[in-house]
């Protein structure tokens, strides 16, 4: 399955948690974001992690501590791992390369899919 696929259905049940956690989740994984995007290696990732305290300054945010937030963080990727399981399952990749290439200018070769998404 595609990262593309993994994140829309990430995101999905993360947006069925309650508001807080969502708030938490979503900033933390911003901010972790934001910096893999300005370093060059896992290594300079981590040793920014280790000046910078980005948790801390998360937890400081959100007010609570940073085993707080870490245990918060742990919650939300179980609840993540329990869920995601099913809702992989529940994709269904419908083959309309037939029915398509014949209205569309697409590549021979090219498959061309309708993908079904779990709405709950």
């Amino acid at each position: 399955m595609s990262d593309y696929l993994l994140k829309i259905l990430t995101d999905h049940i993360i947006s069925t948690l309650p508001q807080k956690q969502r708030d938490l989740y979503k900033y933390v994984i911003k901010m972790e974001d934001d910096m893999v995007e300005e370093v060059d290696s896992a290594g300079e990732f981590i040793t920014r992690l280790k000046i910078e305290s980005p948790h801390k300054l998360a937890a400081d945010h959100f007010e609570l501590t940073l085993f707080e937030l870490l245990q918060v963080m742990k919650e939300i990727e179980e609840e993540v791992a329990r869920q995601l399981p099913s809702k992989m399952d529940a994709v269904k990749f419908i083959d309309c390369t037939d029915s398509i290439h014949a209205d569309l200018n697409v590549k021979k070769e090219q498959k061309l899919y309708f993908v079904s998404l779990p709405h709950s």
